[in-house]
This record gives structure tokens, C-alpha cells and sequence, in this order.
């Protein structure tokens, strides 16, 4: 009787779990990611941290409406001591969790990072998360934006030339 149960309960599992995977469809892996964020980050945090190394300055990450000049002015003073950082700043997105970031690595290089949590728009999906990095304008200048941001590409607010542009400007 002991392995008829045994049986059963592995074939329920087998079955019931990615049926309510299935059910609760895109809602279980934004609840579950958006719980798991925290805790390990997300492709975002990944990605910068690969790109600076483990000596890099993680200057933060401002959310939407968070003022951002203790990051920016971190971002700008490890950039002057010529170290590696990072920072990201999370832009007000429409369906899903959007943020532009700045790093410099170990070796002088710049880049502009544009992370999308969730391309087909369901929110925040670890399984979806998509970071384009993009190769500052050289010789770069860090611009400080109006809203406080760093950016390397334009001194102002601009409006992207398109929705696959690095510059996330004005949002």
C-alpha cells in the first residue's frame, strides 16, 4: 500500500504541477519572480555585476520617483578615480519593469545597458528579462541629465529614435 501512495503522489505531482503551471499561466512567474527578486536580483544586476567585476563600485539602483543623486554622484566620482561601477535607474514602464543603466569596466570601457523585464509585457518574468548593452559614444562624456541621471549619449532629455533605441530618455 506503502508504494501505491508513493506512486500516486509522483504522478499528481507529475500532472498537477504543470497543469497549475499552465493555469496560473504568466501570473505564477511574475508572482514567483517578483518574490525571488530581492533575494538574487534580477538580469539587470547580473549583467553589471559580470561587466564591472567583482571590484566595481555598485552605486545603486534608483526607482521610479527615488531622487537620484547619490547615485549619480557615486557613478561620477568612481568614474573620475578611473574604477569600474555600476548604476541603473528604473524608468516608468507601461506593461513591464524598465531601467537604463551606466557601467564602466575593469578596463575603461563604457556602456549603456537598457533592461526589460518582461519583453512580451507580462509584468516581471526572471524566464524573459532581456539587457541590450551598448557601447558608449567614444571618447565618452557622462552627461547629467535634468532628472539627475547619468547618460552617455545626449546632455538632455531626448526622445529615443525607437523603442529598440539605448537612449530610455525622458521616461
Amino acid at each position: 500500500m506503502h508504494v501505491a501512495l508513493k506512486r500516486r503522489w509522483r504522478w499528481l505531482l507529475a500532472i498537477g504541477v504543470p497543469v497549475l503551471v499552465v493555469h496560473f499561466g504568466l501570473g505564477f512567474a511574475d508572482s514567483l519572480s517578483r518574490r525571488l527578486r530581492p533575494k538574487i536580483g534580477d538580469l539587470m544586476d547580473w549583467k553589471g555585476r559580470y561587466l564591472t567585476g567583482s571590484r566595481g563600485v555598485n552605486c545603486g539602483r534608483v526607482k521610479v520617483g527615488q531622487d537620484a543623486t547619490s547615485a549619480t554622484q557615486c557613478a561620477l566620482k568612481a568614474d573620475a578615480n578611473g574604477q569600474p561601477f555600476r548604476v541603473a535607474y528604473e524608468i516608468q514602464g507601461y506593461d513591464s519593469i524598465v531601467a537604463g543603466g551606466i557601467v564602466r569596466t575593469p578596463d575603461g570601457g563604457v556602456f549603456a545597458l537598457s533592461f526589460d523585464s518582461c519583453l512580451s509585457g507580462c509584468g516581471y518574468d526572471l524566464f524573459q528579462q532581456s539587457v541590450t548593452v551598448t557601447p558608449c559614444p567614444q571618447p565618452y562624456h557622462l552627461y547629467v541629465n535634468p532628472k539627475g541621471r547619468i547618460n552617455c549619449f545626449h546632455p538632455k532629455l531626448s526622445y529615443p529614435e525607437s523603442i529598440m533605441s539605448p537612449n530610455s530618455e525622458p521616461y
